[in-house]
């Protein structure tokens, strides 16, 4: 990300003169941090180098599985009339569809640990991308082969009730799955070929995390099903589906263990099985919602920031902050200082539209997919349990509705074939569908109460009893969480919103310290270099204090100008400002090649798509190691030309 204070501006404030070909090679050199905290940097290549390989290393061991579901298990089966459809004799597979599926399997592993060995950096790019896709795509032709020959090659025993058994259609679920995936990293190999972004993935530790945590839950789903199949004696699919029903907690109740050892593997099995489960979702939520959801809303404030300068009158200094209401720059500003302010103003209110259009979009988008899979879920199980349990459409909306939510009452179940795979390939995908959803609604409920809130204690009236108690909760709640975000006091700066009478101050109280403020500023800018290295340990201090609260703290403009102050930024001088109307190419930087910036611009610190408290200790530290640094080098220097005057002196 461009440092708006110790790096040149390149960019312009509305973006027309950005040329893709620097854009492209800015975001080739970007780790995943630094892309998703770029608004410059395009999502759709971020889909392409990131999301693509995150999701073909995590659905990878997942068609894996699958195919190790259809390689145990014979095609064919002779239903037994007085039970389920699962449950009758297996027909011996030829050798010809064992050896095939076999290979089949072999290359989906392959495949799989090729794109483990590229994304951990043992294999380079031009070795491990081709050699991925195409060992996906060939696993893909062989299932599809197979499962396309099979009606015609794979005699059944005329006159008796046979099918296709559930190993048949894992095996078409597998080859679904392999083929999407493979066509992903056909995207991803395009993107670095034509220079789009580097051949290193941009995975991050916890994206890696996630992958590893799903193959080993995929991998205990099939061991425990191995173990519950011995155990009670049934067939191995079925131990899967059962394993799989009972550590997603729906628990239908059509298979259970019916003997003590079995009932007594349950306890670990299920402990361990939930363990895993909730490190998934707690790693999808991270993903999803914090850091993929980090990706979308700087792209957001970009637009909005662009949106909100393009639909004004920049002429005039009117910025357009959303449709009716627009703000003027120039108005009641009488200082530069002012002037400042007032950009800031604008642009915490930009930042506060866009954050409201992100939430609608995240919770529009996980609402839509959470339909999709409730309602295609619906029609899948109806078309599956039809001929077996006559489900009308209805039947399966509410049997895919309770199993979503977990419910299971056990009233509908799978029992056929087609079904029971089905549900174990729809539930591991409702998993995070659902987390995403409730994580959304629950932001968006959060959201709504806390502006609430804020409204009961601008607009309540004061009166005596409980509706004055209510405004002075709703007063803390305002000052404590600043409109969402918590706002912190630098050293001396008093905010001009009043508190309680239990929190306020005496009018000697606020003299006192807002002089201090000043002393204090005046300090950082007329006294020794000492002095200000303990005014920047300081504020070291009290940042890494406000590092962790939650949610971000949103500093003021008050506290911003005192901590630009200690950056070395004078926000009452015009010297490293320009206005929302200017560009901030390198060429038309202005006042000698000074770095000049604005609140509005694209290199603003509110554009950084950090929170504040990191951006600000991470300046503070910039700037208290070059000055340290440069200290210690005149040192040095004054040593060294010590020593020569001395050894001239003996001359």
């Amino acid at each position: 990300m461009k440092d708006p204070i110790t790096k040149p501006i390149k960019q312009a404030m509305v973006g027309k003169d950005d040329t893709e070909t620097t854009r492209r090679e800015d975001y080739v050199h970007k780790d995943e941090e630094e892309a998703e905290g770029d608004p410059t940097s395009p999502s759709r290549w971020w889909f392409s180098s990131t999301l693509f390989p995150l999701l073909a290393a995590t659905f990878g061991p997942l068609a894996t599985a699958f195919n190790i579901c259809a390689l145990v298990m014979d095609w064919r089966i002779i239903v037994d009339p007085s039970s389920t459809e699962s449950t009758g004799i297996d027909i011996r597979d030829p050798d010809w569809l064992d050896a095939v599926n076999a290979i089949a399997l072999f290359t989906s592993v392959a495949a799989n640990l090729m794109l483990l060995a590229h994304i951990t950096g043992r294999i380079s790019f031009p070795i491990a991308q081709p050699a991925t896709f195409i060992l996906y795509y060939l696993t893909s032709f062989l299932l599809i082969g197979l499962v396309a020959a099979a009606p015609a090659h794979l005699e059944l025993p005329a006159g008796e009730d046979r099918t296709f058994s559930q190993a048949y259609y894992y095996a078409i679920i597998s080859a679904a799955v392999t083929f999407l995936l493979a066509s992903m990293m056909v995207v991803t190999a395009l993107g670095v070929y034509i220079g789009r972004y580097s051949r290193e993935f941009k995975l991050t530790v916890s994206q890696r995390a996630l992958i590893f945590q799903t193959t080993t839950f995929i991998g205990y789903i099939l061991a425990a099903g191995a173990v519950y199949s011995k155990v009670e004696g049934w067939d191995f699919l079925d131990g899967v589906y059962y394993v799989d029903v009972t550590i997603l907690t729906v628990g239908f109740g059509d298979f259970s263990p019916k003997t003590h050892l079995g009932r007594s593997l349950l306890f670990p099995m299920a402990v361990g099985g939930i363990l895993f489960l909730g490190l998934i979702i707690a790693s999808v939520r991270t993903l999803v919602l914090e850091r993929g959801t980090k990706k979308v809303t700087v792209r957001m404030l970009e637009k909005a920031r662009q949106k909100a300068l393009t639909k004004g009158d920049l002429s005039s200094g009117t910025i357009q902050v959303r449709p009716g209401k627009k703000r003027n720059i120039a108005k009641g500003a009488t200082s530069e200082l002012g002037r400042r302010e007032q950009e800031f103003n604008i642009m915490r209110e930009v930042q506060q539209k866009a954050g409201k259009t992100n939430s609608l979009i995240a919770l529009s988008l996980s609402a839509g997919a959470a339909f999709v899979l409730w309602f295609v879920g619906a029609a899948v199980f109806q078309q599956a349990e039809l001929n077996s349990q006559g489900w009308s459409y209805f039947e399966a909306l509410y049997f895919t509705y309770v199993s979503l939510l977990t419910i299971g009452y056990g009233d509908f179940y799978p029992q056929t074939n087609s079904g029971k795979p089905a549900f174990v390939l729809w539930s591991l995908l409702a998993l995070p569908t659902l987390t995403v959803l409730v994580g959304s609604i629950g932001d968006s409920i959060s959201e709504g109460v806390g502006e609430l809130t804020l409204w009961i204690g601008n607009h309540l009236p004061e009166k005596a009893g409980a509706l004055k108690d209510l405004k002075n909760e709703a007063s803390k709640t305002k000052k404590k969480d600043g409109g969402g975000f918590q706002e912190a006091k630098p050293p001396g700066f008093m905010s001009n919103s009043s508190g309680t009478d239990e929190e306020s101050q005496s009018a000697e109280g606020r003299k006192d310290e807002e002089s201090k403020a000043q002393n204090d500023v005046q300090s950082a800018g007329k006294a020794g270099k000492h002095y200000r290295r303990y005014l920047i340990m300081r504020q070291i201090k009290t940042t890494v204090q406000q590092m962790d609260a939650t949610p971000p703290r949103q500093y003021s403009y008050a506290e911003w100008t005192w901590i630009l102050k200690l950056l070395g930024e004078d926000e009452s001088s015009s010297k490293k400002h320009r206005s929302a109307e200017a560009t901030e190419d390198a060429e038309d930087a202005g006042h000698s090649g000074s770095k000049s910036w604005s609140w509005l611009g694209r290199n603003s610190p509110l554009m950084s798509g950090e929170d504040e408290p990191k951006w600000v200790l991470q300046r503070l530290m910039d700037v208290l190691e070059k000055d340290l640094k440069g200290e210690g080098d005149e040192h040095n220097d004054n040593e060294t030309q010590k020593g020569l005057d001395e050894l001239n002196d003996k001359r």
